[in-house]
């Protein structure tokens, strides 16, 4: 599937969410899958968190890139130094743009969708916001 840096970032963050909730007991609740679904999900969150190491290290060299090695945007202050302030702010509007476009960037992933039956949403509480942020990873044809 093609999707968006962003939306596979989204995707590894929501599939995490997919082992267990907190059902008011200490320990949590896990959900009901059968085992094939389980692994369909380990080897979808193996994947992209591959994809997000990958952007980790892309964002850190822009980061390096921007701030001549140093790794750190500078804090934007309300300092004596008008120029300066405005080089700040200016470096730190350049580091936005420029992740922007990186969470924007078009990516092939070797993810397989996983049909909605399988999640047993009428067992599985799974939160609609958890649902939304899979994306493409729910197949909603049944």
């Amino acid at each position: 599937m093609k999707i968006t840096v962003k939306a596979a970032l989204e995707m590894l963050q929501a599939i995490a969410q997919l082992d267990s909730y907190q059902n008011g007991a200490e320990k949590p609740t896990l959900y009901k899958y059968g085992g094939d679904t389980r692994l369909h999900i380990a080897i979808a969150r193996r994947k992209l968190r591959a994809i997000q190491e990958d952007y980790t290290d892309a964002r850190n060299a822009m980061l390096l890139e921007l701030t001549d090695g140093s790794g750190d945007l500078p804090p934007i202050t309300s300092g004596d130094d008008p120029a300066e302030r405005k080089r700040v702010v200016g470096l730190h509007m350049e580091f936005d743009k420029r992740e922007r476009e990186l969470q924007r960037a078009m990516i092939e992933i070797d993810v397989e969708p996983v049909s909605v039956d399988r999640f047993n949403l009428d067992d599985n509480p799974i939160p609609a916001t958890v649902l939304d942020m899979l994306g493409e990873f729910i197949d909603a044809r049944s």
